[in-house]
């Protein structure tokens, strides 16, 4: 079974930027990064708008990173 985020994760390596890294990008402290990475609390808005600035990603392609339809049931 994947981890959570795993498209995310890749998308990390992609950067070459790790989590903490991404995390301080976006605002965030690391353990909030973490607690969102492990499944056991949803972003919120403004946190997927700016993970997604930091790695580039474009806003059509926020659910390969961030919706995991296998999960949503």
């Amino acid at each position: 079974m994947r981890k959570p985020f795993y498209n995310l994760r890749v998308r990390f390596a992609q950067c070459e930027m790790s989590q903490n890294e991404v995390a301080r990008a976006a605002g965030m402290a690391s353990s909030t990064m973490t607690a969102r990475m492990q499944g056991k609390q949803p972003f919120d808005a403004w946190q997927i708008e700016a993970i997604a600035t930091a790695l580039q990603i474009p806003v059509e392609e926020y659910g390969k990173y961030f919706f995991d339809r296998k999960r949503a049931v």
